[in-house]
This record gives structure tokens, sequence and C-alpha cells, in this order.
């Protein structure tokens, strides 16, 4: 399950928040490449898979390393220390035939979920209004790498299986579900009532400002009997490709927006961890 281990430590300075994405970025490229190694023998068909992760870490690598040239940020003597964001969910250890495409996507996806609660969290405590604002792009980085993992984690998924008839679902009525859904969860956890409640009104509001919007929608399962946590994992794929997608500039920052609120979402719901969400009244 996506969750920060550990309490994040301060970041004081440009040059120690670049140092730390570094950092992240190299961990996830030595991880995804040694599980390469781990199915060379036994599964070499994931070789790929994991040689393309890998890849994309570089990217994002590269990304980062541009970005410290253009700040021109002086980050001698400056560690690259590991948050711990990256987890291997057992992959380094379990029997190769037991590791399928679709669970080495999912394990990336919860990664970059990982990831991207890391540069919230960092944004909320910075110190500094040009610290909090290089938190919040790495943050949108994160959206925009989730965004292309779970597209491959639904190709891994729909690979293996007979896809049925779509049929064009709306947007606004999947969160009205979700909002029931998480309304009916206030009443039985009370530890956690207050935060859900929240999570159920954002929903509300995502379902007034989505008006008619649509999506095909190929799953067979009858969407009022989905759990909360499989409506915000339908919602967040949507509003992940939206922000993909736009090309309006206030859309594509409202779907990003409505995409972090899923985000908090399901990791509330997975193991009420999630830091509180913001209200789509202050931003969108």
């Amino acid at each position: 399950m996506a969750n920060l281990k550990n309490e994040p430590a301060s970041i004081n300075s440009i040059a120690e928040l670049l140092a730390t994405a570094k950092a992240m970025e190299l961990e996830a490229i030595e991880s995804y490449e040694a599980l390469a190694r781990h199915m060379r023998n036994r599964k070499p068909e994931l070789v790929s898979v994991f040689q393309r992760l890998a890849t994309e870490e570089r990217e994002h690598l590269a990304s980062v390393e541009a970005w410290r040239g253009q700040a021109e940020v002086a980050s001698e003597g400056i560690p690259l220390m590991s948050e711990e964001v990256f987890d291997e969910e057992g992959m380094d250890l379990a029997d190769p035939e037991l590791v399928s495409a679709y669970r080495a996507f999912s394990v990336a996806v919860r990664n970059e979920e990982r990831a991207f609660l890391f540069w919230i969290y960092i944004s909320a405590h910075a110190p500094t209004g040009e610290i909090a604002q290089a938190a919040e792009r790495m943050a949108r980085e994160e959206l925009g790498h989730m965004s292309t993992l779970r597209r491959e984690r639904r190709l891994a998924f729909h690979a293996d299986r007979k896809i049925g008839a779509s049929r064009a679902i709306s947007i606004a009525r999947i969160e009205q579900l979700l909002e029931i859904s998480l309304q009916r969860l206030v009443g039985h956890d009370h530890s956690s009532a207050e935060k859900l409640a929240v999570l159920a009104q954002q929903a509300r509001e995502r379902a007034v400002k989505l008006g008619d919007r649509t999506l095909d929608f190929d799953r067979p399962a009858n969407l009022a009997s989905m759990s909360a946590t499989a409506l915000t994992e339908v919602l967040l794929d949507f509003h992940l490709v939206a922000a993909e997608r736009s090309s309006d500039e206030q859309d594509r920052i409202r779907a990003q927006l409505f995409a972090g609120q899923l985000v908090a979402t399901l990791l509330a719901l997975r193991d009420g961890t999630a830091p509180e969400p913001e209200s789509s009244d202050r931003r969108a």
C-alpha cells in the first residue's frame, strides 16, 4: 500500500530539494535494474518491463539534472540522502514465476503515489515559498509519471483478460457513488469519520463541477456494487488522463487538483494515513 515509511526530514534549500529528488530517482533506477537481473533467468519476458521502468526513471533523473543546471544550484557537499520512498514490495524476493507485468506496474504506481505524497508533505512544511513551489512542481511531475504507469498497468491487466463491450458512463455519477460509499464508511469508522466526511464532500463538489463528462467503461462489474477504493481508482485514472490531455490550462490545473485529492482518498481508504486533502473550493 502506498504510504510514506517515515516522516520526511525537513528540506531547507532548493539545493537540498534537488539533491533529494536525485537520490530518489537513483534509488528507483537501481531497484528496477536489480529486479531485471532477478527475472533474467526465470522470466525473461519481464526483463524488458523492468528495463522500461528503469529507463523511465532515468528520464526523470535527466529532468532533475536539467533543473539543477537551470537553477544554477550549488550542490557540492550536499549528500544524496535517500528518503526510502521506493519499495519493491517483495518482488526482489519472490519467485519470478509469481510476478506478472501487472504486478510490476502496480508496484511502480504505488511508488509514484508515495513520491507524490512525499513532495506534498515537503510543500506543506516548507520554510520558504520558493521551496514550497519547487516541491509542488515535483508533485505535479509525479502525477505525470503516475498517469503513464497507470496506463501501462491497464494495458498489462487487459492483456490477460477478455474485454467486454465498453459503455459511456457519467463521471459525475461515479463521483456520486463514491460520495455515497464514503458516507457509509463515516458511520462505521469513528476514528476517521471527520476525514472521510471531508473526502465525501470533495466527491460531491467534483460531481457538480464535472457536469456531463463521460468515460468509456469496460469493466464488467456493476458500478453500484464497487467498493470505494475501486471507484476511487476509476476516477483517479480519469482525472490523470484528463490532466495529461487537456489543452486548456485551467482544466489541466483542475484535473491535477482532483487527481491529488483522489490519491489522498486512496491512501485514506487503504490505511487511514492520508494527509488532509485540499478542498476543491479553494483551488478549482
